[in-house]
């Protein structure tokens, strides 16, 4: 949401208390006398699932803090069962409830804000304005509230690495905090009251069948996999693997056009739009593989320990795709067909890049996995 002259006014406040109550160095940071610390993560569901490994490294190094998840309220589910997290703060959007968003992160008054990724221009000013003093974000470059950043002055932290792989260079912010390194591995705790009532829905739904999920769309067009070869994995799936039921995944906004793109199939079941982040992860957990593109959900899947066959072509899998710990990931990547790629302003969309992956390839990894 964009408010005329809200950009300007913030900054200019902000500016005029941080002079006099100016952030703290990285060198003055003391971990082990850290009582909140707030970690930031506003973006996409995937951005948040694959920052996942910094958490239990936070816990590590402060087991006496109170540590809290700052996301989109969309994305809280995920969170509110984790093991290292002592609560969730949600966020509404740019500027959304900017008021009482600032009223719950005064309540919490985090000392140590962690910003995994955040929105500019206003979750820097929130978390000052919260209380924090201690500020740390990579990259430091690209936002004009740098002078909130503890860690403005470490050269290091300017910039991502090209061609590291999305985990990795979160996992960076832990060098800044002088922490060990951890896993690079995303993890999703869910609850047992999830589990179990998602697993009575599907039992009461499928008759106990075992089933693999379909997520077709993506937030950007130009990563969705054409949906007339979604239809014919469909179709090839329910004439050759008839053991298995198979669950369409989705949105709310998602519902009726995989209701017309799996017209007529009996054994398909739409769950698109009936179930929370938590009920979605729950559901993907007990899936004997998932099938999607470039989505959160995909990595969602991968963080549950679902066995995952990612398809990609315009985004690369090396630098953004999901990881696993004991179940595969299998991914069939496609090149880019133009150059530079547009991406979201792609005017070839659905018949783009991503049309090059073949009924066949998926089927036959599908297959693979389901025998």
């Amino acid at each position: 949401m964009n408010i005329p002259f809200a950009d300007s006014a913030l900054f200019n406040y902000v500016r005029y208390r941080a002079r006099g109550e100016p952030i703290q160095s990285l060198e003055s940071l003391r971990l082990p006398a850290i009582r909140r610390a707030l970690v930031v993560l506003t973006t996409g569901m995937g951005d948040a699932i694959l920052s996942t490994p910094v958490l239990p490294a936070l816990r590590r190094a402060m087991p006496q803090a109170e540590l809290r998840m700052f996301c989109r309220r969309a994305w809280t589910p995920l969170f509110r069962a984790d093991a290292d997290l002592n609560g969730v703060i949600p966020y509404h959007g740019k500027y959304r409830r900017f008021f009482g968003t600032l009223r719950k992160l005064r309540a919490f008054s985090p000392e140590l804000a962690v910003v995994l990724h955040g929105n500019d221009p206003d979750i820097l000013p929130l978390c000052y304005l919260a209380g924090s003093r201690h500020m740390v974000r990579i990259p430091t470059a690209g936002t004009r509230y740098g002078f909130l950043l503890s860690n403005l002055s470490r050269d290091a932290d300017r910039a991502t690495v090209p061609g590291w792989h999305y985990i990795e260079n979160r996992l960076r912010i832990l060098d800044t905090l002088g922490v060990p390194p951890a896993s690079g591995v995303p993890r999703i705790h869910l609850d047992e009251p999830t589990r179990h009532r998602v697993a009575a829905r599907l039992s009461a739904d499928l008759g106990g069948r075992p089933y693999w999920v379909l997520h077709v769309y993506a937030a950007d067009a130009y990563k969705v996999w054409p949906p007339a070869r979604a239809r014919q994995l469909l179709e090839r799936a329910l004439s050759r693997l008839p053991r298995f039921s198979t669950v369409l995944t989705g949105g709310a906004g998602d519902r009726k056009r995989l209701e017309q793109l799996s017209a007529g199939m009996s054994g398909v079941h739409n769950y698109a739009g009936t179930l929370d982040l938590a009920e979605t992860g729950a559901l993907l957990a007990g899936a004997a593989c998932v099938v999607a593109p470039d989505t959160g959900v995909a990595h969602l899947a991968a963080a549950v320990g679902a066995t995952v066959i990612g398809l990609y072509a315009p985004t690369h899998a090396s630098l953004i795709g999901p990881r696993a710990g004991a179940r595969a990931v299998t991914v069939i990547q496609k090149s880019q067909t133009c150059t530079p790629c547009v991406e979201k302003r792609c005017p070839y969309t659905p018949d783009n890049c991503m049309n090059q992956v073949a009924v066949d390839e998926v089927y036959d990894a599908l297959a693979r996995v389901l025998h």
